[in-house]
């Protein structure tokens, strides 16, 4: 089975394989494994021909990058032409570090208009904005008890959502519920697994654990979620044996979504 299915895209996030090396070590285990789609981190320290030329040379394609809020102020132009060289529509900013968040909801207002200019002028280059959750943007903000979340994405209309389900049940939240909200919104998602009540360490450190060994009901979701978004992005955050992780992902998700 590989990540090249009728109207799926099955990537691969390459942080996950990151113990592997660069970004070519990281494409050429992506490939061996089965995927036909990928994920990046930014342009992982080259320059833009050089990323685009990588790629191109795996036989890989780019289905979506990560990029922070430095590069969508300092190298968007950059980007931008990294992702029309490598056809990709997709671009998510995913991680904010704990200096980088606003400390109430006047400071997330204004981190939503500035994520909602960048939108609106990706747009207009044909490409799309999506956020990338972890788990404290279900964190309340003031006496209204509105979620970071909810804040950014409600103040940042042409802001998509790039879901983390396994973060958002990490936070203490039913996922569905969330999904269903901002169904509209769904740009793609993160398909990674939680740890089962006392599972012993191995592949499951800080409580993660490979696509299909944990305790999320992915079967449940998947038939809801290939209606709305056509991207799937394999991911565990710290694994013990990544090129393990990365085609077991592969081979859960794709029958699931076959």
């Amino acid at each position: 089975m590989t990540s090249n299915q009728t109207g799926v895209r099955i990537a691969l996030q390459l942080y996950t394989v990151r113990a592997v090396g660069d970004l070519v070590a990281r494409l050429e285990l992506a490939k061996q494994v089965g995927y036909a789609w990928v994920e990046t981190e930014a342009l992982h320290g080259l320059s833009r021909s050089d990323f685009v030329a990588a790629l191109q040379a795996s036989g890989l394609r780019l289905a979506s990058m990560h990029v922070e809020m430095s590069d969508l102020a300092e190298r968007l132009d950059e980007i931008v032409a990294s992702l029309k060289a490598c056809a990709c529509t997709q671009l998510v900013m995913p991680w904010l570090d704990e200096t980088e968040r606003p400390q109430d909801s006047a400071g997330w207002l204004a981190l939503a208009a500035t994520l909602q200019a960048h939108a609106l002028v990706l747009q207009g280059q044909g490409i799309t904005l999506a956020y990338h959750n972890h788990a404290f943007e279900f964190e309340r903000l003031g006496q209204d008890g509105r979620t970071v979340l909810e804040t950014l994405l409600e103040a940042a209309p042409s802001l998509r959502w790039q879901a983390d389900v396994a973060w958002v049940a990490r936070a203490g939240e039913a996922p569905m519920a969330w999904l269903e909200r901002y169904a509209l919104r769904l740009q793609s998602v993160h398909v990674k697994d939680l740890a089962k009540p006392g599972a012993e360490l191995g592949e499951i450190e800080q409580g993660w654990a490979t696509l299909g060994e944990g305790r999320l009901d992915w079967p449940a979701w998947l038939p809801w979620l290939s209606q709305r978004v056509n991207t799937f992005i394999v991911e565990h955050d710290q694994p013990s044996q990544p090129a393990r992780t990365a085609a077991q992902g592969l081979r859960y998700l794709a029958g699931l979504l076959a």
